[in-house]
C-alpha cells in the first residue's frame, strides 16, 4: 500500500483520471441549514463541540460584522487568522464536514473540531475531525505535522477515539518535507491547500487514513466559464469526490439525519416529546444488547426486544410527575 495517497488539483495529466458519472448517487443541492437536536446527535453519536472562546461570532458573516463593529484592522493577525478559519469551515461544509471553531488561547493547537459524514458512514458513526489552520505566508516545515499529532493527545472529550482524523489546512501547498512526514505518521492525517478565498487546490492523505475506510475518496478537476461570457475565460475548480461522485453538502446531510431521526422516533408508535425521545434512548441502551447503536439505526430490533423497550419506557413515564 502506498504510504501517501496524493491528489493535487494542478498536477500534470490530471485529466487522465477516470470520471465515473454513470450510476452516481444523486445528492440534492439544498442549502437549508438544519441545526441538529441533542436527540439526533445522541442517536448518531455525534459529539457536541466545546464552547467557543467568544460568543460574538460563529461564522464568517458574523465575524466580519463584529470585526467592523470593533474596528479590528483587517491586516491584524487576529483578523487574518480568524477570517481564514471561518473560510476553511465554510469550504469544508461542501464536503460533508460539520465543523465548529474553538480556537483561542487554550485551544491546545486545535482551531476547528467536528465530524466528517462521508456517504458510506451516514448510518454509522461519523469520523471525528481535528483541524489546524496555518494561514502563514511562509513555507511550512515538517514540524507542523508533529504539532498536529500532538493535538490528538489533548483533543476534547468525544474526539479521543481511534478513528479521529487530523487535517492540516494552509494556503500554501505541502512541501516535500511535509509530505514525507505525513506519510510516515502513525496517525490518520490529511493535508488540504485552501486559498484565502476558499478555493480548494490540493488534498492528500496518508495510509493510516485509508485504514479508516476513505478509499473511495478522490479528487476531480472541473472546468467552467466565468459569468462574463464575453471574456471567454475558463475557471478551474478542484473538488473532493466519493467513488467518483459528488459528496453531499453538509446542509443536505443534516437534513437527512434530522429526517431519519424523526422517522426513527415515530417508528416506535408513540407520541414522544423532545425529553421523552432522550429517555427512549436511555431505556434502549439499558434493555437492548451491547451493540445497541447498530441495531437502533438499522431498525433490526426483534419484536420481543421492541416490546421490552416500549414497556420499560412506559413504566418510566408513569413514574414521573404529571408536570413533566
Amino acid at each position: 500500500m502506498r504510504l501517501l495517497r496524493l491528489r493535487h488539483g494542478l498536477a500534470a495529466g490530471y485529466s487522465a483520471l477516470r470520471l465515473r458519472q454513470d450510476n452516481c448517487r444523486c445528492f440534492s443541492s439544498s442549502r437549508v441549514h438544519h441545526e441538529l437536536t441533542p436527540f439526533t446527535r445522541r442517536l448518531f453519536k455525534i459529539p457536541s463541540a466545546p464552547s467557543p472562546p467568544a460568543q460574538h461570532h460563529n461564522d464568517l458573516t458574523t465575524f466580519l460584522s463584529y470585526a467592523e463593529h470593533i474596528s479590528l484592522p483587517v491586516t491584524s493577525t487576529v483578523h487574518v487568522g480568524t477570517h481564514y478559519e471561518y473560510t476553511v469551515l465554510q469550504t469544508l461544509r461542501r464536503y460533508a464536514l460539520s465543523l465548529s471553531r474553538i480556537g483561542g488561547r487554550d485551544d491546545a493547537g486545535i482551531d476547528l473540531v467536528g465530524t466528517w459524514h462521508l456517504p458510506e458512514r451516514e448510518r454509522e458513526r461519523a469520523l471525528p475531525v481535528l483541524v489546524q489552520c496555518k494561514s502563514l505566508k511562509t513555507k511550512l516545515g515538517p514540524n507542523v505535522v508533529r504539532e498536529l499529532e500532538g493535538t490528538f493527545r489533548q483533543a476534547p472529550v468525544g474526539w479521543r477515539t481511534r478513528e479521529t482524523v487530523g487535517i492540516l489546512v494552509s494556503p500554501r501547498e505541502a512541501t516535500k518535507g511535509v509530505r514525507d512526514t505525513l506519510a510516515r505518521s502513525t496517525y490518520p492525517l490529511f493535508w488540504m491547500t485552501i486559498e484565502r478565498d476558499g478555493t480548494l487546490k490540493q488534498a492528500l492523505w496518508n495510509a493510516r487514513a485509508e485504514v479508516l475506510g476513505v478509499g473511495p475518496l478522490g479528487v476531480e478537476m472541473r472546468y467552467g466559464t466565468t459569468e462574463d461570457a464575453e471574456s471567454g475565460s475558463v475557471t478551474k475548480e478542484m473538488i473532493l469526490t466519493w467513488d467518483g461522485c459528488d459528496i453531499p453538502h453538509m446542509d443536505q446531510v443534516e437534513q437527512n439525519l434530522t429526517e431519519f431521526a424523526e422517522q426513527w422516533a415515530a417508528s416506535w408508535g408513540m407520541d414522544l416529546s423532545k425529553i421523552q425521545k432522550g429517555e427512549l434512548l436511555d431505556v434502549a441502551e439499558m434493555v437492548l444488547p451491547r451493540d445497541v447503536s447498530a441495531q437502533l439505526l438499522d431498525r433490526t430490533i426483534s419484536d420481543a426486544d421492541r416490546k421490552k423497550v416500549i414497556q420499560a419506557l412506559q413504566e418510566r413515564l408513569q413514574q414521573q410527575p404529571a408536570s413533566e
